[in-house]
């Protein structure tokens, strides 16, 4: 769910209009990470626990609220007049009640994970980083890309959280499933090789298996399992999903220093060019970008890649000058492609 659809659910709640399967998919939201956990007590401390003319200390939620069902329940009212009274209560009593009873369990949540030390690795635009997992598992990281990991696998699932591009070559241990959380699906193995390509900004996420199996999930439902040499993408939007046969090995050649495309969109190519030398490329032709193309490139310097691609393709290119920012950095190499 998207953090608009997030404070739209928060919102529901609060204003007594959330439906049953509504609220479900809060929970399972809220039980998701501990940067879901931490937002809505963030939302709550802001929005509604400060501003509620009851202390929520002086609040026995359980007892209180028991008091009320048993007042529903001991009343033969009309379905209409009992959702009139329970806007009543609902308007003096049950929301901060509820507030203070999500916040609590928030808290508690939190408090009971709050003893797990995280490491965060991020890989600089323009380099790959390689780490070891404390399980055994080794990643590779893209750049630009963010890995978020406990210090010590201590619960059911080996989860870690990414933000970008990685390569996963998971040990395998199937009394502990191994979780790859993005921004919008997970990727649940047990001992398997694949790539995770999630950056924040594109449109689309995109799993691309190589050996084993892996379940594509979203929130606690399995979408998708997966086979070698199989690709899952994602469109982050619109909320579907296709599957498709692919040559994995030419995906996943990014962490040996190889740009291997084989008949992909030169949108694509430029995409991944852009990332690996830290430039920004913008295709000013749409019928450029979507130009079908096959190539491989390996230990060439982003001018020779631009050169070659400029007697390959149907293309000319137009480089801009770097220059010096407010913070006396230099700013990032610009690049306009145009039909040629």
């Amino acid at each position: 769910m998207t953090s608009n659809d997030i404070e739209n659910l928060v919102n529901k709640f609060f204003t007594k209009s959330i439906e049953k399967e509504e609220m479900q998919s809060l929970i399972v939201w809220i039980n998701e990470s501990d940067e879901n956990k931490k937002y809505i007590q963030d939302f709550i401390n802001i929005n509604h626990i400060l501003d509620s003319p009851i202390k929520a200390e002086d609040i026995n939620s359980d007892e209180a609220l028991q008091k009320i069902i048993e007042e529903i329940s001991s009343k033969k009212l009309l379905h209409h007049n009992i959702i009139e009274w329970w806007k009543k209560i609902a308007a003096i009593l049950v929301i901060p009640l509820l507030g203070w009873t999500i916040y609590s369990a928030v808290s508690n949540s939190v408090s009971k994970t709050s003893n797990i030390a995280f490491q965060e690795i991020t890989s600089p635009p323009g380099t790959k980083s390689n780490i070891t997992l404390p399980d055994g598992s080794n990643v590779w990281l893209n750049s630009g890309s963010k890995l978020k990991y406990p210090l010590q696998f201590t619960s059911k699932d080996r989860m870690v959280y990414l933000i970008g591009e990685g390569f996963f070559k998971v040990k395998s241990d199937k009394k502990h499933p191994f979780i790859v959380h993005t921004n919008h699906i997970d990727v649940k193995a047990t001992g398997t090789e694949f790539n995770v390509d999630a950056y924040n900004n594109d449109s689309v996420t995109s799993i691309s298996l190589s050996v084993g199996v892996v379940d594509i999930l979203v929130g606690e439902n399995t979408i998708q399992t997966m086979a070698p040499d199989e690709q899952f993408t994602y469109n982050n939007s619109k909320k579907t999903h296709r599957l498709a046969t692919t040559k994995t090995s030419y995906v996943c050649a990014w962490k040996d220093g190889i740009l291997a495309f084989r008949d992909v969109p030169l949108e694509n190519v430029f995409k991944r060019i852009s990332r690996t030398y830290n430039v920004d490329i913008e295709v000013k032709d749409p019928k450029v970008a979507h130009q079908i193309y096959r190539a491989t490139f390996e230990k060439e310097s982003l001018d020779e890649i631009l050169r070659l691609l400029q007697l390959s393709a149907p293309i000319k290119y137009k480089r801009t000058t770097r220059e010096f920012n407010s913070q006396n950095e230099f700013s990032k190499e610009k690049i306009e492609v145009y039909k040629k």
